[in-house]
């Protein structure tokens, strides 16, 4: 998203009544009655086609788009909170990252589902069978992989987390081995 906004920061830091072009890469759309910004498509790989597009409230980002892998079809959403300062550290005023959805399969389908927290990832659930269940379930904490659980029974709840230090060091593999809900380290066997 960063080369996206790199990007757009000539056009959304444009205020009315100037209403800037765009170029072949970067394609602004207004509001035919109001005149407000609404849409800027964007051509990442420069093939032509539009990739990426970032919809607008005038100047604020509410949420993007992205078509990852180039077929025509989104893969991925981006939902930003509207009722919070801009950010400052970006050429593209947006509110704070709320959540984002990817269809990892690139099937249009959700698939993993991440959750942020003052613009700062802290969890995600993804369905990495296809089943449209989560079976794998991440835990951030100050930007850094703190925990993933997996359910590799296919019960909808962890029978396996893997634990990752703050500090640095080998993570831990806890397992539940018998659906209880109590997980214990496995041991390396000699």
């Amino acid at each position: 998203m960063a080369l996206f906004a790199l990007a757009l920061a000539s056009v959304a830091g444009c205020q009315q009544p100037a209403r800037p072009a765009g170029t072949d890469a970067v394609v602004p759309a207004y509001n035919a009655q109001t005149g407000r910004l609404e849409r800027i498509s964007y051509d990442i790989n420069k093939d032509g086609k539009p990739d990426a597009w970032l919809y607008m409230d005038g100047t604020r980002a509410t949420r993007a788009e992205l078509d990852e892998n180039n077929d025509g079809a989104v893969d991925r959403w981006e939902h930003y909170r509207t009722d919070a300062p801009t950010s400052a550290g970006g050429p593209v005023p947006r509110g704070e990252l709320l959540k984002a959805e990817q269809a990892t399969r690139f099937d249009g389908k959700v698939s993993r589902w991440e959750t942020y927290q003052q613009g700062r990832l802290v969890k995600v659930e993804e369905d990495t069978t296809g089943d449209g269940r989560p079976d794998k379930w991440e835990t951030w904490v100050d930007g850094s992989l703190a925990e993933v659980a997996l359910d590799t029974r296919g019960t909808g709840k962890a029978d396996r987390r893997i634990v990752y230090p703050s500090g640095g060091g080998s993570p831990q593999l806890l397992v539940d081995a018998n659906g209880d809900g109590t997980f214990r380290p496995v041991t390396a066997k000699p």
